[in-house]
């Protein structure tokens, strides 16, 4: 469909990584309960919004490179595979301490400037343009490399289930925060099943045949 591949596979892939704890998540629980459902929904459209920069990027950089080589397309394959292969090992195999979401004393500022500075912090994170290169590229047909409709598609899909869930942690922020203090464990389930899930696409798309 509109050179992509494996759709309902990267929608299952995008619901994990997004409900994925990390800064993101983080940022919009602290300030929904720190100053109150608004802030957290000005938060998660900044976050939200700024995946579309990263989207953007990927679409016209990658798609004018891997436009003009096949071998610049399979490299791009193995790399984001190998890539995700790593990111699967390392959410397994994550110790840290669990995350514990509480009220945090800040200064006063306007929903505006929620919304931008987590806007800024979605679009400065090279972790996020590192993951949208290696990622949105595994999806594409090599058929349509250098179109970037399947690109935008796939970018805008990511960025409506970022906004539908970061927009529920701000709706329901003290309970889900609650939920993640109280059972430690959850944490450590989402990462080992998100890595589960990078490990095995990254092997099947490192062992597929075009």
């Amino acid at each position: 469909m509109l050179g992509i591949e494996n759709l309902g596979a990267f929608i299952l892939t995008a619901i994990i990584v997004v409900i994925t704890p990390g800064v993101d998540t983080i940022m919009v629980l602290t300030r929904s309960i720190s100053k109150g459902k608004n802030s957290g929904l000005y938060s998660a459209l900044g976050v939200s919004l700024g995946l579309l920069v990263h989207t953007c990027a990927a679409t016209f950089g990658l798609s004018q490179i891997l436009s003009k080589s096949a071998i610049a397309f399979s490299i791009v394959k193995y790399i984001g595979a190998a890539y995700l292969i790593y990111l699967g090992y390392k959410s397994f195999t994550n110790k840290s301490e669990p995350i514990e979401i509480k009220p945090i004393e800040t200064k006063v500022i306007g929903m505006k400037q929620m919304f931008f500075t987590a806007f800024l912090s979605d679009i400065l994170n090279p972790k996020i343009a590192l993951f949208f290169l290696a990622f949105l590229p595994q999806f594409i047909n090599s058929d349509e490399i250098n179109n970037p409709v399947p690109y935008l598609i796939l970018g805008l899909i990511i960025f409506f289930i970022t906004l539908i869930w970061c927009s529920f942690l701000a709706l329901t922020g003290s309970n889900v925060a609650k939920l993640f203090n109280k059972n430690k464990n959850i944490e450590s389930w989402i990462n080992k099943t998100s890595g589960v899930v990078f490990i095995l696409l990254g092997l099947k798309i490192a062992f597929t045949k075009k």
